[in-house]
């Protein structure tokens, strides 16, 4: 004869028996899609005094969305991005983040250059907007942020659109470079607010590339020229 207990016993293991196989089909199912959002969107080529998500940064180690990327005063670092290269100044800090169609490099503070034959699969996120290619044409470029408020980008090869926060755009043409700054508040009080939702933003030429290089591009020039012996696959050269 067997007491109830007895009789609900095989149907409790049964049940954890589901449980548990259940919970494995899941885990197994989520894994490939965890692998997918964990694909590195670039690859250190050159670091010298820089760091990836608090690490020391070293050459071959891959960047993942998000990760952290700074130099300290003294420090440069450049990326392989697919088709182009990035690079960080001393003292700069940015992240990669990866788009449908494209790598965002989102600078927060210091110089950020880049270099792209396909100047669709890359943009420049600023504390001011966006900054991508003007044409399908080869760009070097450098983004200087001066403050929260402020910033210099200078087109040293190619042409480059800015497109602020309200959807104005400004082109910079080759050899020529731009600041931008917030817009004063409007008389009465109030943050001047050009087009919807957006933030205005007063642009201005302030010099050719050849006089703005004295002062930001000396060592993003220098870099360049290192560039120019392409390193695609690490360990490169220095």
């Amino acid at each position: 004869m067997l007491y109830p207990e007895e009789t609900v016993r095989p149907n409790v293991l049964s049940g954890a028996r589901a449980v548990l196989i259940g919970l494995v089909i899941s885990t197994l199912i989520t894994l490939p899609a965890m692998a997918a959002s964990s694909k590195p969107v670039g690859v250190v080529v050159i670091a010298d005094h820089a760091t990836v998500d608090s690490a020391k940064a070293q050459i071959g180690t891959d960047v993942f969305p998000g990760d952290a990327l700074s130099t300290d005063q003294t420090g440069t670092m450049r990326m392989k991005v697919g088709a182009s290269q990035v690079y960080l100044l001393a003292s700069s800090a940015a992240t990669l983040e990866s788009g449908a169609d494209r790598v965002q490099a989102r600078i927060a503070r210091g110089t950020l250059g880049f270099s792209t034959t396909n100047p669709s699969q890359l943009e420049i996120g600023t504390p001011l907007g966006l900054v991508r290619g003007g044409d399908g044409q080869r760009i070097f470029a450098q983004v200087a942020v001066l403050s929260p408020t402020k910033m210099q980008i200078s087109a040293y090869e190619g042409s480059l659109l800015v497109i602020a926060p309200n959807g104005d755009r400004k082109t910079i043409a080759e050899g020529e470079t731009l600041e931008g700054t917030l817009a004063a508040p409007e008389p009465g009080g109030g943050q001047n607010q050009q087009g919807v939702g957006g933030t205005g933003i007063n642009w201005k030429h302030v010099a050719f590339v050849a006089g703005a290089a004295a002062v930001l591009g000396g060592t993003a020039l220098a870099l360049w020229l290192e560039e120019t012996e392409s390193c695609t696959i690490p360990p490169c050269k220095d």
